[in-house]
């Protein structure tokens, strides 16, 4: 670490993350995993993070680089110790090569190493060990959300307020139907139609004129009852249409618009 002067630890501050662990990694010998570059590239990856810190929290470049130092030697050490021998190590480390260290930074400093180390120890001994190839089994945690809603427009809401208003409207429709129906058949015959012989002139009609008077009668009370036939004829077929709809919409089929056109 003799060759890193200040002048250089301040420029590659300066530098991108890449490119700055590339030329601190430069001034240091890295023996302990010589020949595994990916455990090589995490050692000098956390070196260059504890010297960024301590760079960012203002300390002198001087501490800067002893920073760096330190975490270098402290590195390979990390992989059989737990953690309350992890802190102890760090406080040792920091009061040995960063004495006149103010307290606000040295706590700081404390603070992150042990922060780091602690937290990540795991995955550290996982390096450090030299662990890092083997596999490593995760849990996958399933979260399931509602799916989204469909808008008003398309959902289940509005269709079923649609087929309540239809039902309300066929069962208003039917009603009507069924209050015609029953007028229809209280009606009283047809009274003009009929002729009452005794109230005839007093004059004798011969055979043939009685005959054609009867004609006459029958075929007029005749007309009359075909024509209500087939208006109650008409009114029950209607009536069945819709029920055959009301019945559709407690099936669950998709509404449609009846026609409400009363017969005439």
């Amino acid at each position: 670490m003799a060759s890193l002067t200040d002048a250089e630890m301040a420029e590659i501050a300066k530098l991108q993350r890449e490119e700055g662990v590339q030329q601190l990694s430069g001034h240091f010998l890295w023996p302990e995993f010589s020949g595994d570059a990916v455990r090589q590239s995490a050692y000098q990856q956390f070196v260059y993070e504890c010297a960024m810190f301590a760079a960012d929290r203002g300390l002198a470049w001087s501490a800067v680089r002893a920073v760096a130092g330190m975490t270098r030697d402290l590195f390979p050490q990390l992989a059989d110790l737990d953690p309350p021998r992890v802190l102890a190590l760090i406080s040792d480390w920091l009061t040995e090569c960063l004495p006149r260290l103010s307290p606000s930074h040295h706590k700081a400093v404390f603070h992150f190493l042990s922060d780091t180390c602690v937290t990540s120890q795991r995955l550290l001994q996982a390096v450090v060990g030299g662990t890092s190839h083997q596999s490593i089994n995760q849990k996958h945690l399933e979260v399931h959300v509602p799916p989204t809603p469909l808008p008003l427009a398309q959902g289940d809401d509005e269709f079923a307020w649609e087929r309540q208003r239809v039902c309300a409207q066929l069962q208003i429709a039917k009603q009507q139907k069924r209050e015609e129906l029953r007028r229809l058949r209280e009606e009283e015959g047809p009274q003009g139609s009929e002729v009452r012989l005794d109230t005839l002139n007093d004059r004798r009609l011969d055979r043939e004129e009685m005959a054609d008077l009867v004609r006459s009668t029958v075929r007029a009370r005749g007309e009359l009852l075909m024509g209500r036939l087939l208006k109650e004829s008409r009114l029950v077929d209607d009536l069945l249409e819709l029920s055959l709809q009301h019945t559709a919409l407690t099936t669950g089929e998709k509404p449609t618009h009846p026609d409400f056109t009363h017969t005439s």
